[in-house]
């Protein structure tokens, strides 16, 4: 376990795993380091270093009233690969954590990134006339109903391993769901499809296929927008593959960084 401060006055939990080319892993919206068990030593294994963090207010980082907007989320990111002096990290993101490195894409570019991998994500996550996967189809008019329902809401549809549940378990941190409303929000109303269009490295759109959150088709759309997109389709899976169907997640995520 290590830590840094951001320039806002965040501390920020981080671990290093292995040697190799790096690999950051962001989870999502209220999850912690521990939803990365399943992957790690695989990762690792394979000749990568792997780091995992806590974005603030979340897991073992400093939770703070302030900075709950996706921009500061990117710009965290942005100073872990800083202050670790990374080059050309590949970042890989579920959910929110995915949103997470858009905003760092948007502010700072791709150049100092090697590939990117979302994890069942959409751009945007407003129903209208130019996008048709809204939360739970939401649109701007009932985008507060549908945040409303998220906290409430079962997100995989497959079993989970033992192993899997207790390291999360073993783990746990508590999330304050109300507190951190305004984050929430601030990503429901961004639209990253700008950032989408402007990428110019690898990146490989995750979908579950029975995702409670939006239709899985949301990955092939995305792709398209992307100079270098493809995109895999975890069938069967819900809004979590990488805890859900860990096997066949990093069999893809290890067929794709290979490609590199």
């Amino acid at each position: 376990m290590a830590r840094f401060t951001t320039t806002d006055d965040v501390t920020i939990d981080y671990n290093i795993y292995g040697q190799g080319q790096s690999m950051i892993l962001v989870a999502g919206y209220s999850g912690n380091q521990a939803t990365w068990t399943a992957q790690v030593d695989v990762l690792v294994a394979s000749g990568l270093q792997v780091i995992t963090y806590d974005r603030r207010n979340h897991g073992k980082s400093e939770t703070v009233n302030y900075g709950m907007r996706l921009s500061r989320h990117g710009k965290d990111l942005a100073e872990l690969i800083s202050v670790l002096q990374l080059k050309k990290p590949i970042l890989l993101g579920h959910s929110m954590g995915a949103s997470t490195i858009w905003a760092y894409l948007s502010l700072f570019s791709d150049k100092n990134v090697r590939a990117v991998i979302t994890e069942d994500q959409v751009p945007t996550m407003l129903h209208d006339d130019t996008w048709p996967f809204g939360l739970f189809h939401a649109d701007m008019g009932t985008i507060m109903l549908a945040i409303e329902k998220l906290p409430h809401t079962k997100l995989t549809r497959l079993k989970i391993s033992n192993d899997i549940k207790r390291a999360i378990g073993e783990n746990y941190q508590p999330f304050d769901f109300q507190f951190n409303m305004p984050l929430l929000l601030n990503s429901a109303v961004q639209d990253w499809r700008d950032v989408l269009h402007r990428e110019r490295v690898p990146h490989l759109y995750l979908a579950g296929g029975e995702s409670p959150l939006w239709p899985a088709k949301h990955s092939e759309l995305a792709a398209n927008m992307t100079e270098n997109g493809q995109y895999i389709i975890f069938d069967g899976a819900g809004h979590i593959p990488h805890i859900e169907v860990p096997e066949m997640f990093n069999q893809v995520v290890l067929e794709f960084i290979n490609q590199l």
